[in-house]
């Protein structure tokens, strides 16, 4: 269901897919995502894996900086793997164990804007029933 109550230019889509962060110091972190737009992808984590993206502190410093890769398989047919370079640029607090993450793409790997492209696609028309 998109999230049509903000003012967005690209449609957000509520999506639970596993997903791996690669970090610049190339740790593995696997979350799950919140909701996906051509534009990036929100996922909630714990303190931990906040902790593990920014030791420093998520709320302390600017976030943009901070690159990580995306690599996950769409649950479609064809299952090829999705790579995008991103860059953080929100996060959210919910709670005291608990962050909202805002990833916004920066570059696409080995196909991989056509492969969102098609999921995205997927997304809007299963929506549409």
């Amino acid at each position: 269901m998109p999230m049509s109550i903000e003012r967005r230019k690209v449609v957000r889509y509520m999506t639970m897919i596993d997903i791996d962060l690669v970090l610049e110091n190339d740790s593995i972190l696997s979350v799950q995502t919140h909701d996906i737009s051509l534009n990036g992808i929100q996922f909630k984590c714990d303190s931990f894996i906040a902790n593990e993206i920014e030791p420093r502190g998520l709320q302390s410093y600017s976030l943009d900086r901070i690159k990580v890769k995306v690599i996950t398989r769409f649950p479609t047919e064809d299952k090829q793997k999705f790579y995008a370079s991103c860059k953080v640029i929100a996060a959210r607090r919910l709670s005291q164990e608990e962050y909202l993450l805002g990833l916004e793409f920066v570059d696409f790997e080995k196909n991989s804007e056509k492969i969102l492209q098609n999921y995205i696609q997927k997304l809007a028309l299963d929506e549409l029933g």
